[in-house]
């Protein structure tokens, strides 16, 4: 069951990267998961050389001029799409510094387009506010992919507050194609009991039960025992309809 969620979710992470629809992949349906990791690693490689030495010469003049138009600069000159490989070549305080400088929607849409294989390093350092405000945006276009993408790299302390943001159907959303599945328990653990009761209506509500499935399968015995509990706790009408989601 596992390897079949994993090879969905992998298959939305690429069809996010190819800019075309998980429907559009299907007949890369008999490949693991893993070659499909590694397509999409090489498609983010090529997109990063392609402009790598435009993007060097952007990023040498911003260590040179002001940070506040440096930022501008990065609007109006990158835009998101190459701001968002520009990342890559930037030092930890100079992504920070830049972060808090430009609005949510556009924090986003850089956000969009990172490589979190380079970037990852440098989320810790980014203000929990200017976190927060970029995950509304992404939670509000539905932007999973994205968002999950970054719990892998979020500070324990930062994701704790920017999990309130979201409600039961974007953490399971997002839940089922991070990356990071080893994380889920931890994160789990950050969610009040009435926040797993969310994920379970939620689930019921928007028809995700295999995404929920799938993030229980990643959890501990404590955390897993919770969901149990939680369970325990659905109405039995709820608690049939899941039964037959796990047959």
């Amino acid at each position: 069951m596992n390897a079949g969620l994993d090879h969905r979710a992998e298959t939305f992470r690429l069809a996010r990267v190819l800019g075309v629809t998980p429907d559009e992949l299907a007949f890369l349906g008999p490949a693991p998961a893993e070659a499909l990791r590694e397509l999409r690693d090489a498609v983010l490689d090529r997109l990063l050389e392609q402009s790598r030495g435009d993007l060097q010469r952007a990023v040498a003049l911003a260590n040179h001029i002001p940070r506040s138009l440096a930022a501008l600069l990065a609007q109006h000159a990158l835009g998101p799409v190459l701001g968002g490989r520009a990342s890559a070549l930037l030092d930890p305080a100079m992504a920070a510094d830049l972060a808090s400088r430009v609005p949510a929607p556009y924090l986003a849409e850089v956000g969009m387009h990172v490589d979190l294989r380079h970037v990852g390093p440098l989320v810790g350092g980014i203000a929990t506010d200017a976190l927060a405000g970029a995950g509304r945006v992404l939670r509000d276009r539905e932007e999973w992919i994205v968002l999950a993408a970054f719990v892998g790299h979020v500070p324990a302390a930062k994701l704790e507050l920017l999990l309130s943001v979201f409600d039961g159907e974007a953490l399971l959303r997002a839940g089922f194609v991070v990356e990071e599945v080893e994380r889920l328990d931890a994160v789990v653990a950050l969610l009040q009991d009435a926040r797993l009761d969310e994920l379970l209506d939620a689930a019921h509500a928007h028809a995700l039960w295999p995404e929920a499935i799938a993030l229980v399968s990643h959890l501990g015995p404590r955390q897993g025992d919770r969901i149990i509990a939680a369970i325990d706790r659905l109405d039995p009408e709820l608690q049939h309809e899941l039964a037959a989601a796990l047959r």
